[in-house]
């Protein structure tokens, strides 16, 4: 948005690029990714993708959520053992830790370390799809058995395959 693109300061080095055509070409020559996200579940595209071009992420709690090795699900704010850069709860820890990010290079390097192995600890290529290959597999051969005790998906079939007239009907009663 313009608010945002009205934030760039090259004079500072705060630079807000705006839309870029080759992102990671851009996130290999930064030096901290800044993501102060307060909402969102699962998987942070702009933090995996941060990480794997070797740029440590400095983020909220929500931010973190889904991004972790679990052997690790314990470790606190401030004191990540192995989390590829700061996971912060305010925005005064928030700016302390994007300049500490950005000024110290032995924190740097250690941060780009853990990202680089969480990269490769929770997003393997091989590993994960042999795990949804597997579960797709599972799926195929045990299809009539996974419907017969789908107790769910036999009630919305039940009435002559009318479940999405009844779901549309919940949905303008919900909305009204």
């Amino acid at each position: 948005s313009e608010k945002v693109l009205s934030l760039h300061d090259e004079k500072n080095g705060f630079l807000v690029h705006g839309h870029v055509e080759d992102l990671d070409g851009i996130l290999k020559k930064s030096r901290v990714l800044l993501a102060p996200l307060r909402f969102g579940a699962g998987i942070k595209g702009k933090i995996v993708d941060a990480w794997r071009c070797g740029c440590p992420v400095i983020t909220t709690p929500v931010g973190a959520e889904g991004m972790r090795d679990m052997s690790n699900a314990g470790v606190t704010s401030g004191t990540e053992a192995s989390w590829g850069g700061r996971i912060v709860m305010n925005e005064d820890d928030f700016v302390s830790n994007a300049v500490s990010m950005y000024y110290d290079k032995t924190l740097w390097y250690e941060c780009q370390g853990q990202a680089r192995s969480l990269v490769n600890t929770l997003f393997d290529r091989n590993k994960n799809l042999s795990i949804v290959d597997h579960a797709i597999n599972d799926a195929l051969v045990n299809m009539d058995d996974r419907r017969r005790l789908d107790l769910v998906g036999s009630l919305l079939w039940h009435q002559n395959f009318r479940s999405t007239e009844y779901f549309s009907r919940w949905i303008e009663l919900k909305e009204s």
